[in-house]
């Protein structure tokens, strides 16, 4: 069994010529972005049967596109006027925070083959195998708890 499984293999300590390409070392691998696609899916699904986080999760979706739109309009604006006042560390990291938010309501915008009112299919990237759930049985395994 231990020879069939895969074990991370660690390289030797990173060399200072890592921060050359800092964005391409820090991008996310092929399988990394299951963790990212999958993980909204199966929550958006285990809190279907609830009315009002439904409708919370519905309303947070449009707030979020919204807020992004007119963040990303009003930073456009600003470099296109040549706007002096403009951090560019703090812009970087704005611009980060969005792309991960643009990121997760996309992964909720999909369609797989193999998808009925029963079951969701996921792909998993990097891997060539899928998940299938049972959304019943998902809904049914969650509890809701009311504090």
């Amino acid at each position: 069994m231990c020879e069939t499984t895969p074990t991370p293999q660690y390289q030797a300590p990173a060399s200072q010529d890592i921060l050359k390409n800092l964005k391409l070392e820090a991008a996310d691998t092929d399988f990394w972005k299951n963790f990212r696609k999958g993980a909204p899916i199966l929550f958006c699904m285990a809190i279907e049967k609830d009315e009002n986080l439904r409708a919370m999760r519905d309303m947070s979706f449009i707030d979020e596109l919204m807020r992004t739109k007119m963040i990303v309009q009003l930073l456009n604006k600003k470099l296109e006027e040549g706007d002096a006042d403009i951090d560019p560390v703090e812009f970087s990291m704005a611009a980060q925070m969005l792309e991960y938010k643009l990121n997760i309501l996309e992964s909720l915008n999909y369609t797989a083959e193999g998808d009925t009112d029963d079951n969701i299919t996921i792909n998993l990237v990097g891997s060539g195998k899928a998940i299938q759930v049972d959304k019943a049985k998902l809904q049914e395994a969650i509890t809701i708890i009311d504090k």
